[in-house]
C-alpha cells in the first residue's frame, strides 16, 4: 500500500532571498537520494512560506523494493588450486560474503573467470529508511548565512521551532538538535490561534489554507498578481514590476492587497527615486499610467500578511511611512541640486576607492585617460564629451541622495547634470556607463557611455590584478568576472574593433605607481582572464569547442575573434572542410620534425599534383587575404573549397619528405605557405571536422 510523506520545518521568518534556493535544493537532493536507494514515488512537491519549508512526496510504498547485491571476488585461478580445492583466498572471500564456498558462483568477465556472490536483500520498511534521509536533508539545506540559537548543536537560516514528519498517519522519529518531529503545525501567526494537528499528508494544504496560510509559492504569486492587477485596472492604471513579486511572495503567508496613494507633488522627483523608495525600501508595487508613457501614478499597491479588520487603517500606516521616505528624498534632491555637480566630483578626493589604489578622484583621473584613448580610436569627434562624462561619472557618489539610496548611483548623476544644464549626451553617459549590471541588463544607449564604462571597468580589473586581488573559484569581491564580460559584450554588441592588449597597456600605464606586481605579469594575467571569459561567451553563442580553440590562439580583438568563430562554425559541415583540417594537421606534424623552408621555387615542382596545388593556392591567395582583411571570413573560407581535390591528390601522390633536399624543402615551403594563410582565420589543425 502506498502512502504520502510530509516533512515540514517550522521556523522564525526566513529571509525572502533564502527560500527559492532552499526549495530548489530540497527538490533536487531528495529526488537524487530517492533514485539512489530505489525509493519509487508518484510525485514530489515543495512548499514554503516565511515560516516553513515543506516537502511532500506522494505514493511511496510501505515496503521498499528488494535489491540485488553482487560482490566480485578473486580470480578463479587464485581461489582454487589445480585439484579444484579452495585456497585461503577463496575461503576468505566466501567467509566475508557470509556464504559457504559451495554457494560461490564463477562469472566470466573480460579479464577472465572470477568468483562472484549474488544475493537478494529484502526491502526495508519505508518507516525505517525515511527518518535518516530527512535528518540528513535538514542538515544539508544550504543558506548563504546561518545562525545558532538555544539549540546548541545545529545551525539553520533562522531558529527552528517545530517539525512535522508523517508517513501516512504515522509520525516518523526525526530529530534536529533538540527538536523532535511530531504532527503539529501552526497557521497564520496573527489570524490563527494555537497548534494544528496534521492527520494526513494529503490534507496538509487544505488544513493550512483554512487557517490563513497559503503554502504553495506559485499559488500565492497568482493571488498577489491577480489582486494587484485587479486594483490597477479599477484605477485605470497598470502594474509592471513583476520582478518584485519573487521577493514579496516569500514575505507573506496569506496575501491581501491594499491600495494606497501619495501626494502628486512628489511626482516632480525623478521617477527612479519614487520607484526605488517604493520597491526596494517598502516593497510596494508602483502603479503606472495605462499607456506606453511609463509615467507613474500617485498610487501604489502594498501586500499585507493578514486580512485586517480595517483596510483604511493599514492604508494610512503605509502612506504615512512612504510619505516620510519621500519627504526625505525630496529634501536630498533639492539640497543636492544646490551644489554644482563639479563640486561633488572634486569631493571624491576625500573618498577612498581602495587603500592600495587611491581615492575615487584618482581612479576617475586614470580612467578618463583610458576613455580618451578609446575615443581617439572610435569617436574622435566625441572626445570633449567623453572627457566631461568621465570626469563627472562618479560625482553623485558624494550626494545626499546616493548616500541614502545607493541603488541610484549614476541615475542621480544624470539628473543633476541635466538640471544643471549639461549636455544631454554627457548626462545620459553618467548613468549608462554603469550598464550592463548583469547578463540580462541593457547596454549603454550611445558610444559615450560605452567608452566611459569600458575605461572604468578596465581600470578596476587591472588595478585589482595589479595589487593581487585576483578572483578565485569562490571569491570575486570586486565582480571582476562580471566587469570583464560586460566589456566584451559591449564590444561585440556595438562592433567596436579594438586591441585588448593595447587597452590593458593604456590602463596599466596610468596605474604604474600603484602596482605591487610586475607589470608584464599583470598584463599576462589580465589577458588570460579576458580570454577565459570570452571562451564562455562563445560557448553561450553555440560555437563548438574545437572551433573556439582554433580561433583563440590569436585572441586580442573580441569582435574579430567572434566573426572568425562564427564563420568557421557556418562552413564546418561542408564536405570540403575536412580536407583543409586534415592537411593542417599533417603539415603541423611535418613542421614539428623539420625546419620549414621560406621560399617556394616553382621550377622545383616535379609532379603534377604539387604543381596543381601550388597553382590552386596562388589563384585564391590574394582573394582569401583580401576577404580576411575586410572581415568577410565566410567568403574567405569558401575559397578553400577549391583546394580540396589538389590537397587530397597531393597527399595521396607526393612524398613530402623526399630524399632530394631541395625538393623536400620546396614541398615543405609550399605547405607552410598554405598554413600561414589559413592561420589568418584560425588554427585549422585544432578543428575536428
Amino acid at each position: 500500500m502506498a502512502s504520502s510523506l510530509l516533512f515540514e520545518i517550522g521556523t522564525e521568518e526566513i529571509p525572502s532571498g533564502f527560500i527559492a534556493p532552499a526549495l530548489d535544493f530540497i527538490h533536487t537532493w531528495v529526488s537524487q537520494k530517492f533514485s539512489e536507494i530505489k525509493v519509487e514515488h508518484q510525485g514530489l512537491d515543495v512548499f514554503a512560506t516565511p515560516r516553513r519549508l515543506t516537502l511532500k512526496v506522494r505514493g511511496i510504498e510501505e515496503t521498499l523494493p528488494d535489491t540485488v547485491e553482487k560482490k566480485m571476488g578473486p580470480p578463479k585461478r587464485a581461489a582454487f588450486d589445480d585439484q579444484g580445492n579452495p585456497t585461503k583466498a577463496g575461503l576468505g572471500f566466501a567467509g566475508n560474503a557470509g556464504v559457504d564456498i559451495s554457494e560461490v558462483a564463477i562469472e566470466q568477465t573480460p579479464k577472465g573467470e572470477y568468483l562472484c556472490v549474488t544475493r537478494t536483500i529484502p526491502g526495508k520498511r519505508a518507516t525505517e529508511v525515511l527518518p535518516a534521509i530527512l535528518e540528513e536533508l535538514v542538515a544539508r539545506i544550504p543558506f548563504s548565512k546561518t545562525m545558532k540559537w538555544s539549540n546548541p548543536d545545529v545551525r539553520f537560516a533562522r531558529p527552528v521551532h517545530w517539525m512535522v514528519a508523517l508517513f501516512g498517519s504515522q509520525v516518523l522519529p526525526v530529530r534536529f538538535g533538540n527538536i523532535t518531529a511530531g504532527n503539529t503545525t501552526y497557521g497564520n501567526r496573527f489570524m490563527s490561534d494555537g497548534a494544528l494537528t496534521v492527520t494526513d499528508p494529503d490534507g496538509y494544504e487544505e488544513l493550512l489554507e483554512k487557517h490563513y496560510v497559503i503554502p504553495g509559492v506559485e499559488k500565492r504569486k497568482a493571488l498577489i498578481w491577480d489582486g494587484i492587477s485587479k486594483n490597477a485596472r479599477e484605477l485605470g492604471a497598470q502594474v509592471t514590476d513583476r520582478d518584485l513579486l519573487d521577493e514579496v511572495v516569500n514575505l507573506v503567508e496569506y496575501p491581501h492587497v491594499i491600495v494606497g496613494s501619495f501626494n502628486e507633488s512628489f511626482l516632480e522627483l525623478p521617477k527612479e527615486v519614487l520607484v526605488t523608495v517604493m520597491k526596494h525600501h517598502q516593497r510596494f508595487f508602483p502603479l503606472y499610467a495605462n499607456d506606453d508613457s511609463g509615467n507613474l501614478r500617485s498610487k501604489f499597491c502594498a501586500v499585507s500578511n493578514i486580512v485586517p479588520r480595517d483596510d483604511a487603517l493599514v492604508r494610512r500606516g503605509n502612506e504615512r511611512v512612504l510619505k516620510a521616505r519621500l519627504d526625505d528624498a525630496k529634501y536630498f534632491f533639492e539640497e543636492d541640486l544646490s551644489v554644482p555637480i563639479e563640486e561633488y566630483a572634486d569631493r571624491l578626493k576625500d573618498v577612498i576607492f581602495h587603500k592600495d589604489l587611491g581615492t575615487s578622484y584618482e581612479k576617475v583621473q586614470r580612467f578618463t585617460h583610458s576613455a580618451l584613448y578609446l575615443a581617439g580610436l572610435l569617436a574622435p569627434d566625441k572626445k570633449d564629451k567623453v572627457r566631461e562624462a568621465a570626469l563627472l561619472s562618479k560625482a553623485d557618489l558624494n550626494s545626499l541622495m546616493v548616500c541614502e539610496l545607493p541603488e541610484l548611483q549614476g541615475i542621480m548623476g544624470r539628473e543633476y547634470a541635466l538640471h544643471q544644464g549639461h549636455d544631454p549626451e554627457v548626462s545620459r553617459a553618467i548613468h549608462e556607463h554603469y550598464l550592463p549590471t548583469s547578463a540580462e541588463d541593457d547596454l549603454p544607449g550611445d558610444i559615450i557611455g560605452d567608452l566611459v564604462g569600458i575605461a572604468d571597468r578596465i581600470d578596476t580589473i587591472c588595478g585589482c590584478f595589479g595589487i593581487g586581488l585576483i578572483p578565485t573559484g569562490t571569491s570575486d569581491p570586486y565582480a571582476l568576472r562580471r566587469q570583464t564580460i560586460a566589456i566584451e559584450n559591449i564590444l561585440l554588441a556595438k562592433g567596436y574593433r579594438i586591441s585588448l592588449s593595447n587597452l590593458i597597456d593604456q590602463a596599466l600605464s596610468q596605474l604604474a605607481a600603484r602596482l605591487k606586481r610586475d607589470g608584464s605579469e599583470v598584463k599576462a594575467d589580465v589577458q588570460a582572464f579576458f580570454k577565459s571569459r570570452f571562451v564562455s561567451i562563445l560557448q553561450g553563442r553555440g560555437i563548438p569547442g574545437d572551433v573556439i580553440e582554433a580561433v583563440m590562439r590569436d585572441f586580442d580583438d573580441p569582435v574579430d575573434t567572434c566573426m572568425r568563430a562564427e564563420a568557421i562554425a557556418t562552413v564546418k559541415s561542408e564536405p570540403w572542410f575536412e580536407s583543409i583540417c586534415a592537411a593542417s594537421k599533417r603539415v603541423e606534424n611535418i613542421l614539428k620534425k623539420t625546419q620549414a623552408a621560406t621560399e617556394i621555387c616553382a621550377d622545383l615542382f616535379a609532379q603534377e599534383e604539387e604543381k596543381a596545388l601550388y597553382e590552386g593556392f596562388k589563384d585564391m591567395e590574394q582573394s582569401f587575404i583580401g576577404h580576411a582583411d575586410q572581415g568577410d571570413y565566410t567568403a574567405a573560407l569558401k575559397l578553400l573549397s577549391g583546394l580540396k581535390e589538389p590537397i587530397d591528390h597531393f597527399f595521396d601522390k607526393v612524398l613530402v619528405m623526399a630524399e632530394d633536399i631541395p625538393t623536400r624543402n620546396n614541398r615543405i615551403a609550399l605547405l607552410k605557405s598554405l598554413v600561414t594563410v589559413f592561420d589568418k582565420i584560425a588554427q585549422f589543425s585544432k578543428i575536428s571536422a
